[in-house]
């Protein structure tokens, strides 16, 4: 595995416990869901989210609702500077936003304008992401996240 994959799925690992953690965790203050539970895709497919023509693909973190036999709650997806292309957008984000209607999208710091500008591009093709952050790690490797 290469240091870009690496801190992809190092920054996988920390949104999922930090920011959208399931079951019991609150996504609104005081809105508690106790049926919700929050899976990773990488390094291991755990979770799929069936598309209606397409079949099975694997978001990077699913979070779904065990007591509508895991419907997909909230989609998010964790990309790097490479792959923040209109073959992404294509192929992962349009596919969350079909499936889930809510999508949440983390990029690297620096990247919120050029992502930005991407979603503004293909607002009639896609769902706009529910929300959009920034992360990235210090020298010691600490994690930060940041809301656009």
């Amino acid at each position: 595995m290469g240091l870009i994959e690496e801190k992809h799925d190092l920054a996988v690992s920390h949104i999922a416990r930090e920011l959208l953690t399931f079951p019991g965790g609150e996504i609104q203050p005081s809105v508690f869901r106790p049926t919700w539970r929050t899976y990773i895709n990488v390094p291991h497919r755990q979770m799929p989210i069936q598309h209606v023509r397409l079949g099975e693909f694997y978001p990077d973190v699913v979070i779904v609702d065990t007591a509508r036999c895991n419907a997909p709650m909230i989609v998010a997806e964790v990309e790097d500077e490479d792959s923040l292309t209109e073959e992404v957008l294509d192929a992962k984000w349009k596919l969350d936003g079909e499936m889930c209607f809510t999508f949440y999208l983390f990029v690297p710091e620096g990247c919120a304008r050029k992502t930005a500008n991407l979603i503004l591009d293909f607002r009639q093709a896609m769902r706009v992401p529910r929300a959009l952050y920034t992360y990235g790690f210090d020298k010691e490797w600490n994690f930060r996240l940041t809301p656009v």
